[in-house]
């Protein structure tokens, strides 16, 4: 079988087999080079090369030169003692990063009715081995191949999500990620995207986020930890290297706690945390979050659903605040697995020291692309920068425009200044002495929404700082409500969102003093959550969908909106079960063969509808099920939202 389709998350994805290439685990030990596994495996009768390594799941990756002898040659491989795992790649889609590895271990979660010891026959059946109990997906568990299973896990997930006793079944992939900067091949008046005088060629004044004025409230409290998540860290950088400045370093690609660079090439994260929360030292740069905690934490080059658990885990463990990633799956068309969705929720609904949440901020991406759609034929479906509880952040540049390379679409939450022609880019810490981008302990060569991302990261600390009881879908908020809308005549707003430029540029200055209490606006005793799912309502089927909202409050107001796209919308009926009192059912096959239902509802107009869940607390899931009750017609789930004014 050359390819297989299974559901990944939300989406379904064609996995086709590479010719020519496959991947190795050892019981003990790495095999990091032809003769490391030829002295632990034997010799191989067709000639192997070594050609990477998927260090969080401690797998080396070869090609074979005779594809025609390529399995017969894992196949000597899985005869060997030493062997673990000897497995094909994977290829998700046509782009150079969509390269995937099976790693030997799934994620199964059962339905709420199958009892266990119909679980374990289950298991049983297909020689899995539970590994541990998944506290953020009820009834889910990684499991391990063993020597017991027949097939591989891609065809053990295609068939174990046919069975209805079964929610998710998915293999566990390790994959490639892509850094978000674009390279070229006493510095503060330099950092243009923190005060914008406007005094040079491609500089237009007030094109920055307002940093000085946001700094009259705070440089940023120690008591706030930002989480870098990236390539490698110079922690004895003098911008770095301060009192109470490291909070828990690790290193996920060694499995150690140095999180310094290893490979010439680790320049990226030290650029990122500068951009975030460099020191005011009275030398070199500063960051947007100066005063502010770092958590520098190391991935690898290949990361897995296992290894992407383990990083925002560790970041909940370790009571981080903000968590920044300028990076993104290689691949173009990535949707994130039930694991990877679920772990993120966790982080965003459940980290912290008050456990109101971390803020997450993933880079929107430097392709000129979609965040989910179609370019030149190619699918693009960015699945970190997708996922509703995390802030995805575009670039504009040091002239209030689009810069070119970022990536646009309904889904972008905000951009920030960053790199792009005819501007500037972006001044920043790098590596001590003659490694990094330049030759010094600074570079001006840095941009891209790897830019773009720590400065958003280090405006919600900020806010953080001033107000640490805010949750952190209210911080969102506030980034969002606070922005300056920029370049009106080109950005296509519609309802004050951008495709361009999300809500738009964010304002230091604005969204600090709000969430400080000083400032004309309030903050917001309305927190509107939205989940962009884009799921489809199959024929005399269903679709469902939870919002958990994270706040402790009393209902005062509610309003429900739906955008869902159908043929026929009278054959629907929509429910929303909220976490205390009665269903309430919004919708139950009115309107004919009208299409779409595309619209909100309010307690305020319809305070009869909402009148068992007023005055309760707001806090937990809300389920919204929709049924098409008819033959025929088919529909889709675009987005949902809440909206919750509370006292």
């Amino acid at each position: 079988m050359d390819e297989i389709k299974l559901r990944r998350g939300l989406q379904e994805v064609t996995l086709k087999k590479l010719p020519g290439y496959f991947a190795v685990r050892l019981k003990q030990g790495k095999a990091a080079s032809e003769r490391a596994l030829e002295a632990c495996c034997g010799r191989s009768k067709a000639e192997i090369e070594h050609v990477d390594s998927a260090a969080t799941e401690n797998m080396e990756i070869f090609t074979i030169k005779e594809t025609a002898k390529l399995e017969e040659t894992m196949d000597e491989l899985r005869e060997a003692p030493a062997s673990d795992v000897i497995t094909h790649m994977y290829a998700l889609d046509d782009t150079p990063g969509g390269a995937v590895i099976p790693t030997g271990t799934m994620t199964i979660q059962f339905k709420s009715n199958v009892k266990d010891e119909e679980r374990e026959k289950i298991l049983a059946e297909f020689g899995l081995e539970v590994l541990e109990e998944l506290d953020f997906l009820p009834h889910g568990y990684t499991v391990k191949l063993t020597d017991a299973s027949k097939e591989n896990p891609l065809k053990i997930a295609a068939k174990l999500q046919q069975r209805k006793d079964i929610v998710t079944a998915e293999p566990d992939l390790s994959f490639q990620i892509s850094f978000k900067h674009i390279p070229i091949d006493t510095l503060y008046r330099e950092q243009w995207h923190l005060k914008n005088r406007g005094d040079g060629v491609g500089l237009v004044a007030g094109a920055d986020v307002k940093a000085e004025e946001a700094w009259d409230y705070t440089r940023g409290s120690r008591d706030i930890i930002v989480c870098v998540m990236d390539d490698g860290f110079d922690l004895e950088h003098p911008d770095f290297n301060a009192p109470g400045k490291i909070v828990a370093p690790r290193d996920f690609g060694q499995a150690d706690f140095d999180p310094n660079p290893v490979f010439e090439d680790d320049n990226h994260g030290t650029a990122c945390a500068g951009v975030a929360v460099a020191e005011e030292n009275g030398t070199g740069v500063v960051g947007l979050a100066t005063g502010c905690a770092f958590m520098p934490v190391r991935t690898s080059a290949w990361l897995s659903d296992e290894s992407i658990v383990s990083l925002f885990q560790y970041a909940i463990d370790n009571n981080a605040d903000v968590i920044s990633c300028s990076w993104s799956a290689a691949a173009w068309n990535f949707p994130l697995s039930t694991k990877m969705n679920g772990i993120i929720h966790k982080a965003a609904t459940e980290g912290r020291w008050n456990k109101k949440g971390c803020v997450i901020l993933f880079a929107a991406g430097n392709e000129d692309r979609p965040l989910n759609g179609q370019k030149d034929g190619q699918i693009s479906h960015q699945g970190f920068a997708l996922h509703p509880d995390v802030i995805a952040v575009g670039a504009s540049n040091s002239m209030d425009q689009r810069s070119s390379y970022s990536n646009y679409g309904a889904e972008l939450t905000i951009c920030a200044p960053s790199s792009g022609s005819p501007g500037r880019r972006i001044v920043t810490t790098d590596r001590r002495g003659t490694k990094g981008y330049s030759t010094d302990d600074y570079t001006n060569d840095f941009g891209g929404t790897s830019s773009a991302t720590p400065l958003t990261a280090g405006l919600a600390a900020l806010i953080l700082s001033v107000n640490a009881e805010l949750a952190s879908a209210a911080v969102k908020r506030i980034i969002m409500d606070t922005v300056d809308k920029i370049d009106l005549e080109n950005g296509q707003y519609v309802n004050g969102h951008s495709p361009r430029y999300g809500h738009g540029r964010i304002n230091a200055h604005k969204a600090v003093a709000l969430a400080a209490g000083d400032s004309e606006e309030r903050l917001p005793e309305v927190l509107f959550m939205e989940h962009r799912v884009n799921k489809p309502i199959p024929d005399l089927g269903a679709t469902e969908d939870d919002i958990k909202f994270p706040l402790e409050v009393i209902n005062k107001e509610i309003e429900v909106t739906l955008d869902i796209k159908h043929t026929y919308r009278g054959d629907l009926r929509v429910i929303l079960k909220p976490p205390q009192g009665d269903e309430i059912i919004l919708h139950d096959g009115s309107g004919g063969s009208q299409k779409d239902l595309i619209r909100s509802f309010r307690s305020s107009d319809e305070p009869g509808l909402f009148a068992s869940v007023i005055g309760t607390s707001a806090k937990g899931n809300w389920h919204l099920k929709i049924m098409d009750m008819a033959k025929q017609d088919v529909g889709n789930l675009n987005k949902w939202g809440i909206a919750i004014t509370y006292t």
